[in-house]
């Protein structure tokens, strides 16, 4: 049933229109009358009519003028203009609007009913096409995940082309090109899901869904599906963005994933980043984001950067399993590693069988993977890899895979051992950056930027070596080297104050006393006694 609102200051008019449209129209209900604009505004207000009949000249705000407030507030509404002037200005305004039709007075019973029922058609048209994308829209949601989870696999196993990128930038309507990938890394899932399979399936729904919600909101991205102990996204990136502030923002956006979800899910879970690439490199993206997400005692949060240097080489072998295996070995999670090389040498056992030289020649082959996949040169372990194949072709083979997993031991000792070497190494550069640059107006970001951390990395290794966060230590240091310029009596403290980099006198004094329990000029004259 459609609504009409009469709006006309002639009251038989209204009566007269009122009762043509309750005898010969159906479908079509008058639920009120109006008979000024500002009355005519209000009911459609209250009453939201799907059709309303205007007459153009009413007291106080003229139809036009009511038609235009109607429409600001409800564009769905048909117009049909009632007036007994037929002037070219009015119907100019008229069309304008989008009237849908113009009748004269004295009004004709039958261009009423035939206009009603035009409308009618409209209304009912209009209706049918809503519907119908309502349908389509409900559809293509449906679709969407997998459509994105397909991009997501084709792009993570290869299966992929350049024309894939193209249908797929256009269903998504973003540009794929470029990007980088996302991971969110279950803990011990395996383990839990053994344990209760309903219980941990519904909540590794509901981290899905939480992840998925929260990214989408903060960025343009595509969601993988989820797999048994990951959740893989795709974010991508314009080609002109600095990579060091889509670290910093990467960072940003899943620090508040982890808040949010930390509040509605009982999973345990990191998240690991993978630096940007070109939509082929993908894979490589992803391997990246699991390594920093399976690196063990780190933060929650872990850009790939910020535990392997820029320059590194880290290229991966192009199978997944020994992918992970890689992974698992440059993480230091030797059990992990350990798993996945049991699958990898059931699966050597199953295929080459009796062929125990085929399956010493690939184990061989897996170690030039490893190396080539390291992000360290490791001269150690270059040295070492011959009396590993050595030994790998001397066993027999009941004792292939302990002898293997031996090498792996060893391997991962070596490589935690370097990695915390280039930490180390990481607070001297930090320290001479600021004994060098503390006059100026240098940030944690910037200290960041001059070893190539993220500073929300920085931030946390800065701290854990010099037992102090960056703002106290910059501070400390000002204050220290200030005392040295005090000595000089010729330069004023105002200017001490400038040349360590302060700009408010008053604040250096104050920080000064705080830290030394003197003033500058107590300072200054405590030292003048001395001499």
């Amino acid at each position: 049933m459609l609504k009409l609102l009469i709006a006309d200051d002639e009251y038989l008019v209204s009566e007269s229109l009122s009762m043509i449209v309750s005898k010969n129209v159906k479908d079509v209900n008058v639920v009120g009358t109006a008979s000024t604009g500002r009355e005519a505004i209000e009911k459609a207000m209250e009453l939201k009519p799907d059709i309303v009949f205007m007459d153009i000249h009413m007291p106080g705000i003229n139809g036009i003028e009511a038609i235009r407030q109607i429409q600001d507030a409800n564009k769905d509404i048909l117009f049909v203009i009632l007036t007994a002037y037929d002037f070219f200005d009015y119907a100019k305004d008229a069309i304008n609007l989008g009237v849908f039709e113009y009748i004269l007075k004295p009004i004709s019973k039958n261009k009423v009913i035939d206009t009603l029922n035009k409308l009618k058609d409209a209304i009912n048209s209009k209706r049918k096409v809503l519907l119908r994308e309502l349908e389509l829209k409900e559809k293509i949601n449906r679709v969407i995940p997998f459509i994105e989870g397909q991009f997501i696999s084709y792009q993570l196993y290869n299966l992929g082309t350049v024309n894939d990128i193209e249908f797929y930038e256009d269903i998504f309507n973003m540009d794929l090109r470029q990007g980088y990938a996302m991971t969110v890394l279950l803990d011990n899932f395996e383990s839990k899901i053994r344990e209760d399979n309903l219980k941990s399936s519904l909540e590794k729904q509901n981290l899905y869904d939480i992840f998925s919600m929260e990214l989408k909101r903060m960025c343009p991205c595509l969601i993988g599906n989820p797999l048994l102990d990951r959740i893989t996204a795709y974010i991508p990136i314009h080609g002109d963005s600095n990579s060091y502030e889509i670290r910093n923002k990467s960072i940003q956006i899943a620090r508040k994933i982890m808040e949010k979800a930390k509040m509605n899910s009982n999973i345990s879970f990191r998240i690991g980043i993978g630096r940007m690439y070109n939509v082929d490199n993908f894979s490589k993206s992803c391997n990246e984001a699991y390594l920093a997400a399976s690196l063990p005692d780190s933060d929650l949060v872990m850009h790939f950067e910020d535990f392997v240097p820029s320059n590194s080489a880290c290229d991966t072998y192009p199978l997944h399993k020994e992918n992970t295996f890689s992974n698992r070995i440059l993480t230091g999670n030797i059990r992990g590693a350990k798993e996945v090389f049991k699958e990898i040498y059931l699966w050597l056992i199953s295929n080459y069988n009796e062929d125990i030289d085929k399956i010493k020649s690939k184990l061989i082959e897996l170690l030039f993977v490893i190396e080539k996949s390291l992000p360290y040169n490791l001269d150690n372990f270059s040295t070492s890899k011959q009396s590993y194949i050595m030994s790998i072709l001397k066993v027999n083979k009941s004792d292939l895979e302990s002898q293997f997993i031996n090498c792996l031991s060893d391997l991962a000792i070596e490589l935690e051992a370097q990695r915390k070497s280039e930490i180390d190494g990481i607070i001297p550069k930090v320290l001479n950056y600021l004994d060098n640059n503390y006059y100026k107006n240098i940030t944690l970001d910037d200290a960041a930027k001059s070893v190539n951390l993220s500073y929300h990395y920085f931030s946390k290794i800065f701290k854990d070596a010099i037992g102090k966060n960056f703002v106290d230590y910059l501070t400390e240091l000002r204050i220290e080297k200030s005392m040295r310029f005090l000595e000089n009596t010729s330069i004023s403290i105002k200017e001490v104050c400038y040349q360590i980099g302060y700009n408010d006198p008053n604040y250096y004094c104050k920080i000064f006393k705080k830290l030394t329990g003197l003033t500058p000029t107590e300072y200054r004259a405590n030292i003048q006694l001395s001499r």
